[in-house]
């Protein structure tokens, strides 16, 4: 027998173009021997911690296709260029675009990999029980994850439980999507089967029965609210044949699925605690050891090389604080994901007149900087103080967002570190080339143009995961910090507790509870609906979107679509209108002197005028967004699937319509 490299193991199952499952069956892929030995079967499971859901990742992608980012339109990297995906342009071989990374061809590759070890671990000789256990657990567990996080793209699947063979027929039908996730609930029951013989607690790093039980109420709620959408016969009306809308009937209803919800959030509830420092989650190194940490990504940087935001999420060009003598620059992949006026209204601002947290907009220090409403409604001021809006906000706020006048890296009052984003535009239509150094708007001659693209479109740029570390030169130290991310974090059991608790009735004050220690640890008081002006299920929607912006997991895009779905909507707004940025004009010293350029002039300048700012939409066909059309809410089959098998089904409404 030859002997196995463990590291070949990941491209050991390599798919077939002409196969619709995207599995090339054979019955010889791993040797026998392989199985004979324990140390290789916790190696092969392993394997399965390299996988990320489809489009999270460093450039923030799935945060693109919400109204929490855009991307970056001038940039060799497609990763910030969602503008097709986002368009609902797909390319009718593929069915998707390649920037999606919705996992077809990959997904069932690592499902027949872990229905593998589940049926090959239990016959390894000299593996306790203990170990036995727990590499079933981790695999059952996987396989639902995988399932889940195919059926967000297509819906209803084939479900395949076994490891295929050459005798075994892949030209499956899809099962009904209730069957899809009725199976990764009973998979994720199994895990927590196998968990529940066990007698020690899993390594840090590794998945483990509490991160189970919030994983199945993730699927849970993303299950009810398809069993809503049924019940609303939303894709009855989209549906071409009745093959088609068959796939997408539930015979239970949604509370059925709520319950299980709820149940397994309840389960972890009590035994985790929010962190006091929200930053501490995601800028520290010891993150992981977090007290609210269920399932961190543990940081590993021979394999994590595909986790690296520092590298992208930062300021192009210059640093300030640059001489004639020495102009350091940030270097590495600037630009990225940057977050939307959208994503920083959601961040409140303590009043400082009452004390009370509201809407930035509606405090005394909007009013004193005379902020009023402009055309449609969007926000505007004349006021050299405009840096008001953002003093005494939401402490996540500051985790998460850089704005004008915020420090890279944490590191306050480092000259080099300011970000700047205002712009020169004292008499429009002129160039705007003395504008601050981190806008992109300093090189076109309407705002309305894209500029290089290499900067912040919209006068933001993201903070999370990029505590950033300096050379001695001053420049950026852009290799990989030791920062782990969360697939399960204890916030999250309880939003989704809240969550299925305000769907099933009858328990407010649990969802009340939730959301104000949510609300607390981000040092905000109470929930009072009198003072943001909104109910509760709004706010839950409002505070969830803030918890988990920028966060490797990807909530928001997908909340949007079980939420629409559940309503029974054929129209996302937010996803129907391209974002907003915040539009900060001031004038700059108009000096080619490399330690001038990009600063604001003294008001003693000729030229000088009081600031303003406006927000505004991003008047650029690339930062457009469209769902106008219930049929977006899944991704089409390609058109050479559906050839290669004819037991496939279209998903509803894509029979005879254009993938663009």
């Amino acid at each position: 027998m030859k002997k196995i490299n463990i590291f070949a193991l990941l491209a050991a199952v390599c798919f077939s173009s002409c196969d619709p499952l995207g599995i090339e069956p054979t019955t010889s892929v791993f040797e026998d021997q392989f199985w004979e030995n324990p140390q290789l079967s916790r190696s092969f499971v392993n394997q399965f911690y390299l996988w990320a859901p489809a489009g999270a990742n460093h450039a923030f992608r799935s945060e693109q296709w919400s109204d929490n980012a855009v991307g970056n339109v001038d940039r060799d990297q497609t990763t910030f260029r969602q503008y097709d995906f986002n368009n609902r342009r797909y390319d009718e071989l593929t069915g998707i675009t390649s920037l999606t990374g919705a996992p077809w061809g990959d997904g069932y590759k690592n499902i027949r990999q872990v229905n593998l070890a589940i049926e090959r671990i239990p016959s390894v000789p000299n593996m306790t029980e203990e170990v036995r256990d727990q590499l079933m657990a981790e695999s059952y567990a996987f396989r639902a994850q995988f399932y889940f996080d195919m059926e967000r793209y297509w819906g209803g699947l084939p479900i395949v439980t076994n490891s295929m063979t050459i005798f075994d027929e892949t030209m499956l039908a899809q099962n009904t999507r209730e069957e899809v996730f009725d199976q990764i609930l009973a998979d994720y029951d199994k895990s927590l089967e196998y968990f529940g013989k066990m007698t020690s607690k899993p390594t840090l790093g590794l998945i483990n029965a509490d991160a189970v039980q919030v994983l199945k109420s993730r699927a849970a709620l993303t299950a009810a609210c398809a069993a809503a959408a049924s019940s609303k016969g939303l894709y009855d009306k989209l549906a071409g044949s009745d093959k088609s809308k068959a796939l997408y009937r539930f015979t239970k209803d949604a509370n059925h699925y709520y319950q299980i919800a709820y149940n397994a959030a309840k389960s972890v509830i009590g035994k985790y605690s929010l962190d006091p420092d929200y930053r501490n989650l995601f800028n520290g190194a010891t993150g992981h050891t977090s007290v609210e940490s269920i399932w961190p990504m543990m940081f590993n940087e021979s394999n994590r090389s595909g986790f690296n935001p520092a590298n992208y999420a930062h300021p192009g060009g210059r640093m300030y604080g640059a001489t004639t003598d020495h102009s350091p620059d940030w270097g590495g992949d600037h630009g990225g994901a940057y977050p939307t006026q959208e994503l920083v209204d959601c961040y409140y601002q303590k009043d400082k007149a009452t004390g009370k947290w509201m809407q930035w907009w509606k405090t005394q220090q909007a009013k004193e900087m005379g902020v009023e409403a402009g055309a449609n409604g969007a926000l505007k001021a004349t006021t050299k103080d405009y840096q008001l809006m953002y003093t005494d906000r939401d402490k996540r706020f500051y985790t998460t967002v850089l704005y004008d006048g915020s420090y890279y890296a944490d590191k306050e009052g480092v000259e080099k570190c300011l970000v700047g984003v205002w712009i020169d535009y004292s008499v429009p239509t002129k160039t705007e080339k003395y504008s601050a150094l981190h806008t992109t708007y300093k090189s076109s001659e309407k705002l309305e143009i894209a500029g290089r693209g290499q900067s912040s479109m919209t006068g933001y740029y993201t903070a999370k995961y990029v505590p950033g570390k300096f050379k001695e030169d001053g420049t950026l130290e852009t290799k990989q910090t030791s920062i782990s991310f969360f697939m399960v974090r204890y916030a999250e059991a309880l939003l989704n507790m809240a969550e299925a608790a305000y769907k099933l009735g009858g328990k407010e004050s649990e969802v009340v509870d939730a959301i104000n220690q949510i609300r607390n640890r981000a040092g905000l008081d109470n929930f009072d609906a009198s003072v943001v002006g909104h109910n509760l299920w709004e706010e839950y929607q409002l505070q969830r979107r803030i918890e988990f912006a920028f966060e490797v997991p990807s909530h928001r895009y997908f909340d949007l679509l079980r939420w629409g779905e559940s309503e029974g909507k054929t129209v996302i707004e937010e996803l129907n209108k391209p974002s907003s940025g915040m539009f900060i004009f001031r004038k700059g010293v108009e000096s080619e002197k490399v330690e001038d350029n990009g600063y604001p002039a003294p008001e003693t300048d000729p030229k000088y005028f009081t600031p303003y700012f406006e927000v505004r939409p991003i008047d650029n066909s690339y930062y457009e967004r469209k769902f106008n059309n219930a049929v977006f809410y899944k991704l089409p089959f390609a058109k050479t699937t559906l050839e290669s098998d004819k037991n496939l089904v279209q998903n509803p409404g894509w029979e005879n319509r254009s993938y663009q």
